[in-house]
């Protein structure tokens, strides 16, 4: 659909709706300016006009539907497992100290879960205050995104916020049992700046996914205190992000998406889509089995961003999902 803009009292067109959705993330075009179809003789506000072709960008994914523990990572259980067997040790210590200590030390844990509880309310307040919720009414395009992976994934739709941050990132959180996605600027408009919607649902879904796979859960939660196994703690965190990875991808419904919204993170909304993924992942099969690309995992939260594109090619091609 091509589409004419009035600015000034000046028509200028056609652009492309791709042309006029990088123009509003730019900052080059408000929503609200004066816009009509090429075949249309009644102006409208622009974002009405983008508004009705996003169901056609936001289609739930073209794969069959999956279980969750076909989108689970395969080592994630695996993990999850080696973490709670680390994590007796501890709970056997807590239960004797309490006993001996005839249930004082009751006190400091309730303490601690206090604090953790203010310092959970504390940032939700600044998140209320200095942030965006995503909703029917605020940032449609985007909402629509959170609802259609919400629907695909089956599950009930937490709080989304946008908030400005220049770092490239994005989280999942849950406090006082809310569940909330928290997306950094600079991350969406990075990928949006030359990217599109498709890519952000990758991201999105990708958060979407710690909260449907129960990361946030108080089982996985008390699981982390076999966290003092380290090596173990970082191998359940890296394979959760491969399962979110996964569930990205399922949202997204493209390899082709998930893969340059991953290649935003690394190189940049510049040169994302000029990235040659499969060149990428070639130099990742080059590296992987070099000692210290091995020792280096061994200490991260996260896999490598280009051992997350084979990932997401593999599973890509075990959902039956062509690129």
């Amino acid at each position: 659909m091509n589409i004419y803009i009035k600015q000034n009292n000046e028509t200028t067109g056609p652009f492309s709706e791709v042309e006029l959705r990088h123009k509003i993330y730019s900052g080059e075009l408000s929503r609200t300016i004066s816009a009509r179809t090429e075949d249309g003789t009644e102006w409208v506000p622009l974002e009405s006009l983008l508004n009705a072709a996003t169901p056609e960008v936001t289609s739930p994914p073209p794969v069959p539907p999956v279980s969750l523990d076909q989108l689970r990572d395969a080592k994630e259980k695996t993990s999850l497992v080696w973490l709670y067997i680390a994590a007796v040790p501890v709970w056997l210590a807590l239960i004797v100290w309490i006993v001996a200590g005839f249930g004082i030390p009751l006190i400091f844990i309730g303490l601690f879960g206090l604090f953790e509880l203010i310092g959970g309310l504390w940032f939700a307040a600044h998140l209320k205050t200095n942030a965006v919720r995503v909703s029917e009414t605020q940032l449609p395009e985007l909402n629509q995104v959170v609802e259609t992976c919400c629907r695909n994934l089956g599950m009930e739709r937490p709080d989304v916020y946008v908030m400005q941050h220049n770092l490239w990132n994005a989280f999942a959180t849950k406090i006082f049992g809310r569940r909330m996605v928290v997306l950094y600027s600079g991350a969406v408009d990075s990928i949006l700046l030359r990217g599109d919607l498709q890519q952000l649902t990758w991201l999105v879904g990708h958060e979407l996914g710690h909260h449907w796979a129960g990361h946030l859960n108080w089982s996985q939660r008390l699981a982390k205190l076999g966290g003092w196994l380290f090596w173990v703690g970082l191998w359940h965190s890296r394979r959760a992000e491969l399962t979110s990875d996964r569930v990205g991808l399922y949202c997204a419904g493209s390899a082709k998406a998930s893969q340059l919204a991953l290649m935003n993170a690394t190189v940049g909304a510049q040169l994302a889509n000029r990235v040659n993924v499969e060149e990428a992942a070639k130099q990742w099969q080059a590296h992987r089995g070099e000692f210290f690309v091995k020792y280096r995992t061994l200490y991260a939260t996260h896999p490598h961003l280009l051992a997350r594109l084979e990932h997401l090619n593999l599973a890509a091609q075990e959902f039956g999902m062509a690129r």
